[in-house]
């Protein structure tokens, strides 16, 4: 499966945000604290129906 468009509204600091993806390789560059990464949570989020940053405490 291909992922091709991405539309976010009002996650994490992101307000509003269309991503076209390529075919093949895509990178996201950008400024520090922009949101680079939680478009890829984003994405983890929808695939896997949680966030990677919720993990459970190891005993």
């Amino acid at each position: 499966m291909r992922l091709k468009k991405l539309n976010i509204v009002n996650f994490k600091n992101i307000a509003e945000a269309e991503v076209a993806f390529c075919a093949g390789f895509n990178c996201f560059i950008g400024n520090n604290g922009v949101g680079k990464t939680n478009i890829l949570d984003a994405i983890y989020q929808l695939s896997m129906c949680k966030s990677y940053f919720n993990l459970p405490d190891s005993q």
